[in-house]
């Protein structure tokens, strides 16, 4: 199987799986948020995003290490298995100890308490999964992530609906997530057994210190990407508080389903991205800049249609209470744009050994959002928010690809395609404010059809994109 071919086959899984867990993840949150309300929503939301961030102690950067080594030699899968397990066992119970310090320092009511400390549990679990997720990725397997990813969904939308019905309190919706987390463990950890590798169970410590020392920039790297995607909710929270938190969670969670295009393509791309490195540096370029045109060419209708159409994808999904939630998804969708086009930027630094680097890069991005939060949230409220995630978002981008224009010389990533891609953005636009009034579904549908089109005739796709796209079906 070609490598173009394996590529295709692997994000097919990815995108089947991701999409269908959008969809009855959109079902169950929808559902969730219209129950529990703004405020309750407010605390939950808010017990994710602490969770994240210091969850982030209970990986390290191994996982991301894990997939670019494993997948170079996949004959370490278990000493990497088994050295990364008993480092997670590690890592849990720090976790736990310092949410429990950080929750008595907040000073958090018992129920937000309670919250947070089952969402922590379920992160920890979260945590042990990836590591056999990061196996599949390596092997290029990823049909069992994907599996995993949807029986996730499956079990969330069973548990939200029978809490629903039950008329559970947030207590109950929180250990929702714990137990469907903990099942998704246990499953992935016999089919790594069965399928892959045996985890060796023995420490390494001269392997333990080798690993971390590698791991850590890609740790960093993600504490500062959590800082200035995560860190806005919480002191949203402790400046306006939790009904606030609510609004903005609303629009946020309809970037997060968004994020799954880039995901994707970028984890079926990251094992390709570090093989490449080592056998052909023309094929790690080629797959860079069509990697960055594939993506932008899909955000930049993304962003121009939800901003006019804002209003409508909001109630259409949670109703006329979460109002105040069409003002933050007008911005923070242009986060998810620049979102997309930085994830081959930044897997290209991350597959080629480059994890320092973006590391100063994020760090940077994280620093101005906080700082941007302090300005902007006493003043703006969650708009501010929304505003800071997107600055941060452009600078952290800008500097990588100035970066990548200096490491190869070259222009690799811009060209017309980005203006021929504005210009059928527009015609877009156009199309929708002049049928803005039809039926959701279709006018989105209707007015895709039209960017590309459009596209199609500005000749926004290469003879190479074309002979890419034969080769992935096979024609």
């Amino acid at each position: 199987m070609t490598t173009v071919r394996n590529i295709a086959r692997n994000s097919l899984f990815l995108f089947s799986g991701q999409i269908i867990s959008l969809v009855l993840g959109a079902f169950y949150f929808f559902y969730m948020a219209r129950y529990l309300g703004e405020v309750n929503l407010g605390i939950l939301s808010l017990a994710l995003s602490i969770t994240v961030i210091i969850g982030l102690i209970g990986d390290l950067g191994l996982s991301s290490l894990m997939t670019r080594e494993v997948s170079r030699n996949q004959s370490t899968a278990p000493k990497y298995l088994g050295n990364f397990l008993l480092m997670k066992t590690l890592l849990a119970i720090i976790t736990f100890g310092i949410t429990v310090i950080v929750v008595s320092l907040l000073g958090y009511s018992e129920q937000k308490a309670n919250v947070v400390y089952i969402i922590t549990l379920s992160n920890i679990a979260l945590n042990f999964t990836q590591v056999f997720n990061s196996a599949f990725q390596a092997f290029e397997r990823f049909e069992f992530q994907s599996l995993g990813t949807i029986l996730n969904s499956i079990l969330m939308t069973v548990g939200v609906l029978f809490a629903v019905e039950q008329k559970f309190d947030l207590i109950s919706f929180a250990s929702i997530y714990l137990i469907v987390n903990a099942i998704i463990f246990v499953s992935s950890f016999f089919v790594c057994m069965r399928k892959f590798a045996v985890p060796d169970l023995k420490i390494d410590w001269t392997f333990w210190k080798q690993t971390i020392s590698e791991s850590i920039p890609f740790w960093l790297n993600s504490v500062f990407v959590i800082i200035y995607f995560k860190t806005d909710m919480v002191m949203l929270s402790m400046i306006k508080g939790d009904a606030m938190v609510g609004w903005y969670a609303a629009s946020y969670r309809l970037i997060d389903a968004l994020s799954i295009i880039p995901v994707v393509l970028m984890s079926s791309m990251y094992p390709v991205f570090s093989r490449f490195y080592v056998s052909s540096r023309d094929s790690l370029q080629f797959a860079l800049s069509k990697s960055f045109k594939l993506l932008a060419i899909i955000a930049i209708p993304i962003g121009i249609g939800t901003t006019i159409l804002a209003e409508r994808i909001i109630v259409f999904l949670y109703g006329a209470q979460f109002l105040p939630s069409v003002s933050a998804l007008q911005i923070l969708i242009w986060a998810s744009v620049l979102s997309f086009v930085n994830y081959p930027p930044s897997t290209y630094f991350t597959s080629t050994n480059r994890q320092t680097t973006l590391m100063v890069f994020t760090f940077i991005g994280a620093i101005l959002n906080i700082i941007l939060n302090l300005i902007l949230i006493p003043r703006f409220s969650y708009n501010g928010a929304a505003v800071a995630t997107v600055s941060s978002e452009l600078v952290v981008g800008l500097l990588m690809i100035y970066s990548i224009h200096k490491i190869q010389n070259s222009s690799t990533l811009f060209s017309d395609f980005i203006l021929k891609s504005l210009i059928a953005g527009a015609f877009m636009a156009v199309f929708i404010l002049i049928f803005q009034n039809y039926i959701l579904i279709l006018l989105i549908l209707l007015a895709a059809i039209v960017y590309f089109i459009v596209l199609y005739i500005l000749k926004g796709f290469e003879k190479e994109d074309i002979d890419l796209f034969y080769q992935v079906f096979g024609r």
